[in-house]
């Protein structure tokens, strides 16, 4: 039928799709991992596959959950949030799906959920096979290594907060099984052998290189191709020459490729700076990167001599602002003051870095001279150990695999221990033996003979001689090995007699590789080898942390372990030996539940040996009084006194009841007793009693006599003030200051303290005269 003519007229419609309406499917989170300086953006829509592997079957059905995770994630990290914490939600999602799909059951339903994390699923199993006193290299290959308790509840926190975002409503399901409350194992902080070594080696090298560094760019003058520094090691001396050059191997030969020299003079300095701040100031590791320019230091009016530089940084999880203060003065440990280090470090950070206002203070240096987006700890941390020889103190522990090793490898073998996943996502430990060439068992023996022999001793053993001596066994069951170094000193250490084999073996080995080379040259007991001529390695071990983790030693096993943590649970220690947990807090700017759950109150160690020479104690009172009995187990023990009360000699206090170092350290105050000593030139300790309540050396004690003492003093000022009634206003302060004071104390001390003033009158240290000096 023919249209009429209007119809031909009329346009046809075409409809056309809004492309507004089509959303894309762009599944990815802000992402940062812990080396990382900048967020970025991280595609997950691998979770769509079966088994989190795109190389799989797509499941569409994950869509809806995936993007409701993206989207969450990004909501989290625009709230302020850190994106460290989506990646920690992440990983455990990725997890949790592997394990799920490999068991065939839905990850996005109860059932799924209660298979991973139920009374008897996954997580549970996992704790089960856990072997907390085992190493690495004591497990037999297919061995499962399982997880703790306390690890495992925070993988299920970071993995309910996930299945949250996806929309699920995890806190129904979480209803139905127990949770997990394992106890979190407190840091271990540095003891005062391992501090000491510590700083004396980090502070050589920052205050080694950094001056160098500097002027080098100051003058503008070109670096020499090594840096020196010299590392004590007890009667001996080794120089140890740090490369200035920034080049990196990579394994792409493009130009653009970027990479970090971590062994580079700058970068060593750096990483070195990072644990002296820790040090310095307590504050952890994120707040330690962030510490930026520019930094002001106070200079305090009474005493020029002073100088105070305030750090602060931000702690998003807590909501609350935290700083540190470094002062000007000498420590403890010998050590520059913290005022002239950062000084230092700022001078060395502007001048290779770009010194605007906000950026980091701390930062590595790429092979194209640039500042590098990340600031990996973990790979300066490894040069550190090896360039400054920072051996633990328990890596005798690791003599059995040691020995293992060396004798795997005169048999031309290779032991290999490492960690791989299963289908199930367990940890298991793969272990076999390998052949090898004679070139490498060459090396991995003299490797493992080198990490044999610095397990007896901390005397270098680049130029020992052979051949060895040995003495008799002695009453104790050791033998004392004896040797000769090429520059004409002497050496010994003491083994066990049941060593005594293995050390000969060793000796025997040195023996036979000597006997090939040249007669021109040295016989050296421990040598690099190339075409039969002997050579010394570089620096003073010749045993990297990398290889370490390829022997699966773990850190702090052979070579100590560097971490923030370690640090503020060292100071920790010490303020809590001091001040109690009030000090801790101060220091730590920590809420109380955190500082007992992560922090130990006082050393694990210094506990025992109380409790050990108390239970002693107690034994000998059924023949002796309390005081025979305590001269008795001190006599025994070799001691001059007991460890308790050692501790107890140390809370002495002044006449108003405060302990003190004698050091007046007043921020806010006048600090008259420095500036007395400082004109003076000489060291008095601080009499100004009524000035302790500003005193951040001042520290209360938490004990009758001491609260006794307090009680007295406030009472006297209370009599002055009718005999002074024009410095009332002065008087009242103090007092107010030393009675919130006493809210400090314990009920029962200070009800004991208040009845012995209440029966026997003021202390007999404290009298009015305290109260008209002080007014």
């Amino acid at each position: 039928m023919a249209k009429s003519k209007i119809a031909k007229q009329s346009k046809t419609v075409k409809h056309v799709r809004n492309s507004q309406n089509v959303v894309p499917l762009n599944l990815d989170i802000p992402y940062k991992n812990v080396h990382s300086t900048q967020v970025q953006q991280f595609d997950v829509s691998h979770l769509l596959y079966f088994g989190a592997n795109k190389e799989n079957e797509k499941i569409s059905s994950r869509t809806i959950f995936i993007r409701s995770f993206c989207k969450k994630a990004h909501q989290y990290v625009s709230n302020g949030n850190s994106a460290q914490s989506v990646k920690a939600c992440y990983e455990n999602l990725r997890a949790y799906l592997t394990v799920c799909d490999a068991l065939n059951v839905d990850p996005f339903s109860e059932s799924g959920y209660l298979k991973y994390a139920g009374n008897d699923g996954e997580l549970r199993h996992r704790i089960k096979v856990f072997a907390p006193s085992k190493r690495l290299w004591e497990y037999n290959h297919g061995d499962e290594l399982g997880i703790k308790e306390s690890s495992a509840a925070a993988v299920l926190s970071a993995l309910r907060t996930a299945l949250e975002w996806c929309g699920l409503p995890i806190s129904d399901w979480a209803r139905h099984h127990r949770g997990f409350a394992g106890e979190r194992t407190p840091f271990k902080g540095y003891s005062d052998e391992e501090e000491k070594l510590l700083v004396t080696r980090l502070e050589a090298l920052f205050f080694t290189l950094a001056p160098q560094l500097i002027a080098a760019k100051e003058n503008n003058t070109p670096l020499p191709e090594t840096l020196p520094l010299i590392i004590s090691l007890g009667l001996h001396e080794e120089t140890v020459h740090i490369p200035t050059s920034l080049e990196a191997r990579v394994k792409c030969k493009s130009k653009n490729v970027t990479a970090v020299n971590a062994a580079a003079a700058l970068n060593l300095t750096m990483g070195a700076a990072y644990h002296l701040m820790c040090f310095f100031t307590s504050l952890n590791d994120s707040n330690i990167r962030n510490i930026a320019h520019p930094i002001h230091v106070h200079t305090e009016e009474r005493d020029k001599s002073l100088q105070i530089v305030k750090v602060s940084s931000y702690k998003p999880r807590s909501n609350s602002e935290v700083d540190a203060l470094l002062v000007g003065e000498k420590f403890d440990v010998d050590k520059r003051d913290g005022v002239k280090f950062l000084k230092l470090l700022e001078r060395l950070s502007k001048l290779y870095g770009n010194g605007e206002d906000g950026s980091v203070m701390l930062f590595t240096l790429n092979n194209h001279s640039e500042v590098n987006d990340s600031f990996s700890l973990t790979e300066l941390n490894k040069k550190l150990v090896n360039k400054l020889h920072l051996l633990s103190p328990h890596r005798t522990g690791n003599l059995p695999w040691f020995k293992e090793l060396f004798y795997a490898y005169r048999n031309q073998q290779v032991i290999t221990s490492k960690k791989v996943m299963n289908h199930l996502g367990r940890t298991v430990v793969h272990k076999e033996v390998l052949e090898i060439s004679k070139t490498k068992a060459g090396q991995g023996a003299t490797n493992s003979a080198y990490c044999i022999l610095s397990c007896y001793t901390d005397l270098p053993l680049k130029g020992v001689l052979l051949p060895l001596t040995y003495s008799e066994i002695d009453n104790d069951g050791n033998v004392i090995v004896s040797f000769n170094y090429r520059s004409g000193e002497t050496g010994y250490f003491k083994v066990p007699a049941c060593d005594l084999t293995l050390i000969k073996d060793i000796e025997q080995y040195a023996k036979e590789r000597a006997d090939k080379q040249p007669k021109k040259y040295e016989r050296l007991l421990l040598t690099r080898t190339s075409q039969s001529v002997p050579c010394d390695w570089e620096g003073v071990s010749p045993i990297s942390a990398s290889l370490m983790h390829k022997w699966s030693v773990e850190p702090n096993y052979y070579y100590l372990s560097l971490q923030s943590s370690r640090w503020r649970e060292m100071s920790s220690n010490q303020a809590y030996a001091e001040g109690g947990i009030q000090a801790v807090q101060s220091l730590l700017q920590n809420k109380r539940d955190t500082i007992e759950r992560s922090y130990i109150n006082g050393l694990p160690s210094r506990n025992k040996v109380i409790l050990s020479q108390g239970i002693e104690v107690i034994e000998n009172l059924f023949d002796n009084d309390l005081e025979q009995a305590k001269d008795a187990v001190a006599q025994r023990r070799g001691i001059p006194m007991l460890t308790y009360e050692e501790g107890e000699k140390k809370r002495k206090t002044n006449p108003n009841g405060i302990a003190c170092d004698g050091r007046q350290v007043m921020i806010d105050g006048k600090n008259t007793q420095r500036e007395t000593n400082y004109a003076l030139g000489v060291d008095l300790p601080c009499a100004e009693f009524d000035m302790c309540h500003k005193c951040q050396s001042a520290k209360a004690v938490d004990d009758v006599d001491a609260i006794y003492k307090l009680i007295s003093y406030i009472d006297v000022f209370k009599e002055g003030l009718d005999l002074f009634p024009d410095s009332k206003g002065g008087a009242l302060e103090k007092i107010e200051a030393f009675e919130c004071t006493l809210d400090g104390a314990s009920d029962d001390v200070f009800d004991e303290a208040m009845k012995k003033f209440n029966t026997q009158g003021r202390h007999p240290r404290v009298s009015i005269d305290h109260a008209i000096l002080s007014m």
